[in-house]
């Protein structure tokens, strides 16, 4: 076998194997506006994409670090029937009827006042209407390595009119831009690039054996 065939069979297995390692990208972002610490009468923005293939979101239990809790939140626009209770680790919770497959959840609310610190970090327990859970909590390493299922993070700064949570990582900036401009449709950066990308790696491997079987076949023939 030829170094070529080796290096084609090689790219095949490489981007496959990349393919399934991929991280499953933040796909919760947070809005505050007013962006200031201590903004009293805020405008909080929780927009959290629909991935399941099989069922809804129904809830999603956010715990604030510093703490926002239940009584200092109340619903201003978000999906028919949700209402705000208190969450399980002394946060707010969101939920109601389970919203339609793919459906991203988005959700407005008005705190009475934010902390007055630099930044909040918000963990975010998301279920979907069949127990699937999914658990976007997860703070950046010692050495700043984002995790596979990284909690939003708000900076606030003084004066500022808004301020939103990075965008996932590995997004375009339109999709940034999307998301920043308040669209409430995040990209899907996840299980979906996840699969093209394995299917790329399958292509390559198909076509590199394709490539190593026709040349047997050649050699058989030429030999005869």
């Amino acid at each position: 076998m030829s170094l070529r065939k080796l290096g084609i069979i090689a790219a095949g297995a490489a981007v496959a194997v990349t393919g399934l390692a991929m991280p499953a990208w933040a796909h919760v972002q947070v809005e505050a506006t007013p962006g200031a610490p201590g903004a009293t009468d805020a405008t909080l923005k929780i927009t959290a994409a629909g991935e399941s293939a099989t069922a809804g979101i129904s809830k999603l239990d956010v715990t604030a670090d510093p703490a926002i809790p239940a009584d200092q939140v109340s619903l201003s626009d978000g999906p028919t029937g949700w209402a705000v209770t208190p969450g399980s680790s002394g946060g707010f919770a969101l939920g109601g009827p389970a919203l339609a497959k793919g459906q991203d959840a988005e959700i407005s609310l008005k705190v009475k006042q934010l902390p007055n610190v630099a930044q909040i970090t918000f963990k975010v327990v998301q279920t979907y209407s069949d127990g699937d859970v999914e658990r976007w909590i997860e703070l950046p390493g010692p050495d700043g390595k984002e995790p596979d299922k990284p909690a939003p993070v708000v900076k606030l700064t003084a004066g500022a009119a808004s301020a939103i949570s990075p965008k996932p990582a590995g997004d375009d900036d339109d999709a940034g831009a999307a998301a920043t401009a308040g669209s409430g449709s995040l990209a899907r950066t996840g299980a979906g690039d996840r699969s093209l990308a394995v299917a790329a790696g399958l292509l390559f491997l198909v076509g590199g054996w394709s490539v190593v079987a026709g040349a047997g076949r050649r050699r058989a023939t030429t030999t005869r």
